[in-house]
């Protein structure tokens, strides 16, 4: 994952929410220079929009000159497409090399749905202890978590090392509830949100509350949690 490109692709005005979600999943998976290769049904199904859908979408961000997309054959005559986030930019994107020819095998992408991890400063308030805690349990990437960190500070709501600690115990304790880290910290991010939130927490009648009431719940539980001990 690009921090680079996740505050870039933030910036962007993609036209619709969902294009703009796709938009983030390739900026979630591209590297620093733009490049990433997720697959239609992985963009589907972490942005939990059909197919077809993801498709459409695509092509919006591609007419709209904020993704240019190139298809691959590979040595079995697979093919995969490639995508160059450009954000408006032709720039921003790298051109193919002209040793990516098709009859080759270093022309198709690696099998892996991300790209090689690039070379990130990790916030001072993410601690070893935390690094080991989110590796021994797998809640997280080292690099998702980093870029929250660095997303709040970019919005002048810096975190506290307590405040990192605290957030990964509470997508340690919403994974255990079926929940994806990944995708809360995705939405959080897109949504400008200080924190992160369940994606559905329906009420007793049916509705949906917003995340105000989420957080107002949340911490009159806590409030009651403790009032129990003593």
């Amino acid at each position: 994952m690009s921090i680079k490109m996740m505050f870039s692709a933030m910036q962007v005005k993609a036209g619709s929410p969902t294009t703009k979600m796709v938009l983030i999943k390739l900026a979630d998976n591209a590297n620093d220079k733009g490049e990433c290769w997720p697959s239609y049904d992985n963009i589907a199904e972490v942005c939990e929009i059909s197919r077809r859908s993801a498709i459409n979408h695509i092509d919006k961000l591609v007419k709209k000159g904020l993704v240019r997309k190139e298809e691959r054959k590979g040595p079995k005559g697979n093919s995969s497409n490639v995508y160059y986030l450009t954000l408006g930019g032709e720039k921003s994107a790298p051109l193919p090399s002209e040793n990516n020819s098709p009859d080759g095998e270093k022309s198709a992408p690696p099998p892996s749905e991300k790209s090689a991890p690039e070379s990130v400063s990790i916030e001072p308030v993410i601690t070893e202890s935390v690094i080991e805690t989110i590796n021994r349990e797998k809640i997280i990437s080292l690099e998702s978590l980093n870029a929250f960190v660095s997303y709040r500070k970019k919005i002048k709501k810096p975190m506290t090392t307590h405040a990192v600690e605290l957030l990964v115990a509470k997508l340690g304790g919403l994974r255990v509830d079926g929940h994806s880290p990944q995708e809360l910290i995705n939405e959080a991010i897109m949504n400008g949100w200080q924190s992160v939130y369940p994606k559905t927490n329906p009420k007793p009648n049916g509705t949906f509350q917003s995340p105000q009431e989420r957080i107002r719940e949340e911490n009159i539980r806590v409030m009651s949690k403790w009032a129990n001990k003593e």
